[in-house]
């Protein structure tokens, strides 16, 4: 048999077998209706590739190498695809990308490139490619190819094995959305709301958004990722009041990368963000709130995006509350400022608008039951048009996403500062976030370092496992809504303590106050000192007594001094008791109780104090 006859029969066996069960697997395109952008081909309301290996016309999971005695002494494995739009094209003028699930990309060797006999108008291609030498069994990897400056969609194909992680909506920043429709009526003052995510921005997120009412400079709501800040993201956004709107933000939030829950909400009189469940910024916004409508396109809710500054990353979920929100204050019990546990798979519960994104399809349903059903689409022409030729937002396979929730992701604060010389207990919080988000239970684990040794952190109250202390980006947060300690053993020695706790303060209220435990003796009787106030520059020291549970207020309302970044407190043996902020003495007196006794931590006076309270570099030395 001749090349030429072989090649013939091969495309001859390919149609047979291929493309006609193509047209009724995939629901192939109309040729006429295609788009110039070249699309890659896959199965019916999926992003799996239809795709062979050339000789044994077999389909994935492919080997990386091959036993066919044609590719010669090169026994790599070749993979054959199909796409539309690659009129002209040839083997020099089409490039294909493999990425694998740790963002690795691999340049395939384009090598065939060609017409499928049959073809309406021609517009089916094949296309070969070579697996390159340091493509290893990596399981799904995401395939892309690029003629004349234009990208495909991308198709996942398995080498090894198939991936076992679930779908998710990846976005790259260009205008892709999914379009929801008019949502928000304009011309009337809207409730009050709460919106959550569970979410992955991607590199260079900056300005990009998750969710936008419309596009233009007014909105019900808009809510993605803010600029960097010590190299994580902040949460960002704004609402309109019908006048002006109203910028909010955080204290903190993800790397690139790193899945998290991401939500925020208005309770009437302020927007409050959240992180993982932890409250990280708020602001004054007493309303109204308001929608645009007309020709801005307000009123219609975009997931991932509208024609600008779309979102960077994936989302697997997202719900959302319009005229009530679950996490408002109750009572004035400071809820709305109180970390929660966020729901690892997003149920109706009275939500205004459900969808899950692990499940590829073409419209997304609203599982809340209120019938707002999103289309996955392009917006690159305004949403208010057409769109269908563009490229649209993809399902992908992500290995990264923690889907039995059992795990919390492996994320890792900054490096930890060093250790004070001389220092009886070290803690700076450099570690892992613990949280009850990804069905997390909270706790801050063992000290870092000291003449002590590693020591365990210990609680006044446990709830069902879950903790009330817990680690957010190399800082201890608050994760219940009441008074609570958490201490250490400061090793052998004299109770002749200099304790040190850092504050870390922010524009959006968060980390404002803190507070340390001293002279603990056990979980009823130990002395606090704490700051409280409204702003990070009129804070108050409150020190305080527990015997049996009681307590006893020894000094309220002591100024601070309006910049400090350190809460000291010197204790002795001899009842001396001298609380600084930084090198500045605040207060000082003598009481002789628990003077002996030795263990130390830190103090959350009360609800409400889950954004204002955070805790860092807590020291122990000897007091000289």
């Amino acid at each position: 048999m001749t090349e030429t006859t072989l090649r013939s029969t091969r495309r001859f066996i390919r149609w047979l077998y291929v493309l006609a069960p193509l047209l009724v697997i995939s629901g192939m395109p109309n040729f006429a209706e295609a788009g110039p952008a070249p699309v890659l081909i896959s199965d019916v309301n999926s992003t799996r590739a239809i795709a062979l290996e050339p000789m044994a016309l077999t389909r994935e999971p492919f080997s990386i190498t091959s036993s066919s005695s044609l590719y010669g002494n090169d026994n790599h494995t070749r993979v054959m695809l199909f796409a539309l739009n690659l009129t002209g094209a040839n083997s020099s003028t089409v490039t294909v990308d493999a990425e694998d699930q740790f963002q690795h990309h691999y340049n395939l060797k384009v090598e065939y490139v060609g017409q499928v006999p049959g073809s309406e108008s021609g517009q089916l291609s094949e296309v070969i490619v070579r697996l390159s030498d340091d493509l290893t069994n990596v399981g799904d990897v995401l395939m892309q190819l690029t003629y004349q400056g234009m990208t495909s969609n991308r198709v996942r194909i398995g080498i090894g094995y198939l991936g076992d992680g679930p779908d998710v909506l990846d976005f790259d920043g260009s205008p892709k959305s999914v379009d929801y429709g008019g949502f928000w009526p304009s011309g009337v003052d809207l409730g009050t709301f709460f919106w959550e995510f569970w979410a992955m921005p991607g590199q260079n997120a900056s300005a990009t958004y998750l969710i936008s009412d419309g596009y233009g400079g007014a909105h019900a709501i808009l809510f993605g990722m803010g600029y960097d800040t010590e190299n994580h993201y902040t949460l960002l956004g704004n609402v309109w009041d019908g006048t002006n709107s109203t910028t909010f933000s955080s204290d903190d939030g993800p790397v690139p990368y790193e899945w998290g829950h991401f939500a925020v909400g208005w309770d009437g009189e302020k927007i409050v963000t959240y992180y993982d469940g932890v409250p990280v910024g708020k602001v004054a916004f007493s309303g109204p709130r308001r929608c645009i409508g007309g020709e801005s396109g307000g009123g219609w809710l975009l997931i991932g995006g509208s024609t600008h500054q779309n979102w960077v990353g994936r989302i697997a979920q997202v719900r959302g509350y319009e005229n009530t929100n679950p996490h408002a204050d109750v009572n004035g019990y400071g809820q709305s400022l109180s970390a929660f546990a966020p729901q690892t798979i997003f149920e109706p519960d009275g939500s205004s608008l459900l969808s899950s994104f692990m499940h590829p399809a073409p419209s997304i349903p609203d599982l809340s039951g209120n019938n707002h059903t999103g289309k996955v689409r392009s917006t690159a022409c305004g949403y208010q048009f057409d769109c269908s030729n563009d490229p649209l937002p993809q399902f992908v396979i992500d290995p990264i996403w923690p889907n039995n929730l059992s795990l919390q992701p492996s994320f890792l604060a900054n490096p930890s500062p060093p250790e004070p010389p001389g220092a009886r207990v070290f803690d700076s919080f450099t570690r892992r976030n613990s949280t009850y988000a990804f069905g997390g239970t909270g706790g801050l684990g063992f000290t870092a370092e000291g003449t002590a040794g590693p020591q365990v952190w210990q609680y006044s109250q446990s709830e069902n496992g879950f903790l009330p202390f817990g680690i957010l980006n190399g800082r201890a947060v608050m994760l219940v809504n009441n008074a609570a300690a958490a201490w250490v053993s400061t090793g052998d020695g004299p109770a002749n303590l200099d304790i040190h706790v850092d504050r870390h303060p922010v524009a959006w209220g968060s980390g404002i106050s803190t507070g340390l435990v001293f002279r603990l003796q056990d979980a009823m009787n130990f002395f606090v000192a704490y700051t409280s106030g409204d702003s990070a520059s009129d804070q108050m020291l409150y020190l305080s007594s527990y015997t049996n549970g009681s307590s006893t207020d020894l000094a309220a309302g002591i100024a601070m001094p309006a910049n400090w970044t350190t809460l000291r407190v010197v204790t002795l043996e001899t009842g001396s008791i001298s609380i600084y902020a930084d090198a500045n003495l605040v207060y000082s007196t003598t009481n002789t109780a628990l003077a002996g006794a030795s263990k130390a931590g830190l103090w959350n006076a009360g609800p409400g104090l889950g954004l204002a309270n955070r805790w860092d570099n807590f020291t122990v030395l000897n007091a000289n």
